[in-house]
């Protein structure tokens, strides 16, 4: 029975540590009250007062800019509610 022991290294590169690089944020105006369609309202006004219920809500598959308009509208209602 011959064993031999060989040493597996890998090379550099893929070993060297890099500090992660950071995407740079876009800082953006805030929307108006205006801006925001009656729609998207009508879904935070929904989710503000389910959660005042402590009751589950649904919310469906959207764009990021109509997402925007509905935690905009979250933000307007609990500064009113």
């Amino acid at each position: 029975m011959n064993t031999e022991a060989q040493i597996i290294a890998s090379s550099a590169p893929l070993v060297k540590s890099e500090t992660a690089k950071k995407h740079p944020r876009i800082v953006r105006e805030p929307l108006n009250s205006q801006d925001i369609t009656v729609p998207l309202k009508a879904l935070g006004r929904h989710i503000a007062k389910c959660q005042r219920k402590r009751q589950s809500v649904r919310v469906p598959a959207m764009r990021s800019s109509e997402l925007g308009q509905v935690l905009r509208t979250l933000e307007l209602k609990r500064a009113y509610a």
